[in-house]
């Protein structure tokens, strides 16, 4: 009996140990396991950071991005060089189209005087045919003093008439001179030029007020002005040079002019952009579409390829906003390289990809 106790204890002790050995490797090879899937990981991650230290280099202190050809061309990617452009540099100032039926009220105000002074004409004319039949009559003892003094006092009442209807117009034509200036003036007081004027009353031709920013100033002769009810330089249309304004209707802006505009497009009291042509030299550069611009942090950029497969992002520095694009000034930037117009955007995510954090990251 105590020989079976015996063994039935010994056989429990060999299981007993048989199952902590078996235990203790398991936890052995799970421990390898994970530090083979940790390596492994670490190694990817690694990895992952050469390929992109690989991709984003500098050169010539530019970051460059390297993408192959075929990813190029699945973005959509297209390039093309520059054209060099010569353009002559213009400033912005504003407009306005003026109501003209104030100059169509003097108008019929100043009719209305010639009126009145050829009438008194008339009857002056009349009063000294009368006073020479008068004096005739009176040397000839046919007329008496007080009638001929009736006669010439008269005459004199109307000459005094028909003065003051000429005060009142050499003042009227004073005052639209002083308010219009000399141009619109003889629109609305010379018969010769009554066409002018009624190219205006019909609105066949439309009176813009173009008014400069202070710091500006203009050589009507040397510089064209082009105006547009939109913001859009394409559309515009050139105005013609009438006058200098007499008065500032904004106490904001410089030198004021009076343009001409023919168009049917406009109506009064509309708010114009103007763009006049600088009197500066010409201005040489290559023209960026606008579609190559991109924008990081406020500031214009643009990609450019070089060599086969690095795109180079370079800032536009001093380039100039011209209609539609820019004027790059700087040739240097570009050389001979071609320039990403499509896809820039596209390359600039790219390029910060490595920037983002990735989700499963601690």
């Amino acid at each position: 009996m105590m020989n079976w106790i015996i063994k039935s204890f010994l056989v429990l002790l060999v299981i007993s140990l048989a199952t902590f050995l078996a235990v203790r490797t398991i936890d052995k090879d799970n421990g390898l396991i994970n530090d083979l899937i940790v390596n492994e990981s670490a190694d990817e991650d690694d990895d992952q950071e050469e390929d992109e230290e690989e991709r984003i280099s500098i050169i010539d202190g530019f970051k460059a991005l390297a993408l192959d050809e075929e990813v190029a061309e699945a973005s959509g990617l297209r390039v093309e060089s520059l054209k060099s452009i010569s353009i002559k540099p213009e400033f912005i100032a504003y407009a306005e189209v003026l109501d003209v039926q104030p100059l169509v009220s003097l108008k019929a105000e100043y009719e209305d005087l010639l009126a009145d002074r050829k009438v008194l004409q008339n009857i002056l004319y009349n009063h000294n045919k009368v006073i020479e039949r008068a004096e005739a009559l009176h040397k000839a003892k046919s007329l008496s003093t007080r009638d001929l003094e009736k006669s010439r006092f008269e005459r004199d009442q109307k000459a005094s008439e028909l003065n003051a209807v000429n005060t009142r117009v050499n003042g009227f034509v004073f005052k639209v001179k002083s308010n219009w200036g000399n141009m619109l003036s003889n629109f609305l007081l010379d018969k010769d030029q009554q066409g002018e004027f009624d190219e205006l009353a019909s609105q066949q031709k439309t009176l813009v007020l173009l008014s400069l920013p202070k710091s500006e100033s203009l050589n009507y002769q040397n510089q064209t002005v082009f105006v547009s009810a939109l913001n859009k330089r394409e559309s515009a249309q050139k105005a013609s040079y009438l006058d200098q304004a007499k008065q500032v209707n904004n106490p904001l802006y410089g030198e004021s002019y009076f343009y001409l505009l023919e168009s049917q497009k406009v109506r009064t009291g509309m708010r114009l952009f103007a763009w006049i042509e600088d009197s500066g030299n010409i201005s040489e550069g290559y023209f960026v579409p606008e579609q190559a611009v991109i924008w990081y942090a406020n500031e214009p950029w643009l990609y450019v390829k070089h060599g086969e497969a690095l795109f180079i992002r370079k800032p536009l520095g001093k380039a100039k906003k011209i209609d539609n694009g820019w004027l790059l000034v700087d040739k240097d930037l570009v050389g001979d390289d071609l320039v990403v117009t499509e896809g820039g955007q596209t390359l600039l995510s790219e390029e910060f990809k490595w920037a983002i954090p990735d989700e499963n990251d601690d």
